[in-house]
């Protein structure tokens, strides 16, 4: 089967690792190719493509008016002859002018509005949480699957006993944009961990790049945090693959989110991971024995969750928590099942 995967931009948010990941596993038995449209990725992202892997780029400037960029993404899938064309954004369904290939348009979030989905032969949810989304915005028929990660890239702890005097050293990874993502949350959590309850054995690193970081930065200087967090900016791939082993716990206060792949990045990397109590996050972590849940938007609930956190580890729990959560992640979660179910997903609709 002939497979391109379609995308405006090419930078380092869920819809695109995704993408990587899924071509990656596919091109071990299909002819699967990338297309970017925009003149916006990241090197160190496409690097971690499989050199079977076909990567075309249309560079288009992005919001432009320009129909040549058009043109010649039609240009290069007519010459490609995809038997599908695997969309990751809502509105490629209409500047796709081929008649032949079947388009099927994965869903990363919620909220997103139905408009173009008429066009599509075929839509995804990528969660419980974003089908029933889906569901409840229209009658579409829509199939659900989950995300996966591959476990084999990730570097795992191996450790969780705390050494004397070993600071508790927490991690979010995620673009700077706290209404979203819920940056303040975790941060005004930290400053109660730390001054209400004393306890300031602990840090934070802030990995990513966004808008939000001169708000975030002046936050921890008004809470007065910056002997415990550090905005370190972006991570390439490699990087987490080979160092997010080595925090004690991911941390993802998200206000809200379709699914959260970040969560089964830190699982993956053998870490305990504190979520908010959205439906996205939640199902995933409120199955995982090493998965804790606060209230969104409640500083006060995710420091009791970071106290729960303590004592896990206090306690000597963690080692056979995350034994347990990895074995379930890997039967759950896994980039060969999430694969598999989308070529059952292409099948479908070239049939």
């Amino acid at each position: 089967m002939k497979i391109a995967h379609c995308l405006f931009t090419m930078e380092t948010g869920g819809s695109q690792i995704l993408a990587v990941e899924l071509l990656n596993e596919l091109c071990r038995a299909h002819e699967v190719s990338l297309v970017i449209i925009n003149n916006k990725y990241n090197e160190s992202l496409l690097e971690q493509l499989d050199k079977r892997v076909k990567v075309y780029f249309i560079k288009r400037n992005e919001g432009s008016k320009n129909p040549l960029p058009i043109i010649k993404l039609n240009w290069v899938l007519g010459r490609m002859n995809p038997d599908i064309i695997h969309c990751h954004e809502p509105k490629l369904a209409k500047i796709v002018k081929l008649s032949h290939p079947r388009l099927l348009y994965t869903i990363h979030d919620v909220g997103i509005p139905v408009s173009y989905y008429h066009l599509y032969d075929g839509l995804v949810a990528i969660s419980n949480a974003v089908y029933e989304d889906v569901v409840s915005k229209s009658g579409f028929p829509v199939s659900m699957v989950l995300n996966g990660v591959s476990m084999k890239s990730y570097k795992r702890r191996q450790t969780y006993a705390l050494q004397g005097g070993e600071a508790i050293r927490l991690v979010q990874v995620s673009r700077l944009f706290h209404e979203k993502k819920g940056q303040h949350i975790l941060l005004q959590a930290l400053h109660s961990i730390v001054y209400e309850q004393g306890f300031r054995n602990i840090s934070l690193d802030l990995i990513g790049s966004g808008d939000s970081y001169d708000y975030l930065a002046g936050l921890v200087n008004t809470l007065k945090l910056k002997a415990y967090v550090k905005l370190v900016g972006e991570k390439d791939r490699n990087w987490l693959f080979a160092h997010l082993c080595e925090y004690h716990a991911l941390v993802q206060p998200s206000l809200y989110e379709g699914f959260g792949l970040t969560i089964l990045e830190g699982f993956a990397a053998g870490l305990p991971v504190l979520a908010s109590d959205i439906d996205g996050p939640a199902e995933i972590v409120s199955k995982m024995p090493g998965g804790f849940l606060f209230k969104t938007g409640d500083p006060g609930d995710c420091a009791k969750a970071l106290s729960r956190l303590w004592c896990m580890y206090e306690n000597g729990e963690t080692e056979r928590r995350m034994q347990d959560t990895i074995t379930l992640v890997q039967k759950k979660y896994s980039i060969e099942s999430c694969a598999s179910e989308y070529l059952t997903e292409y099948m479908k609709i070239a049939n």
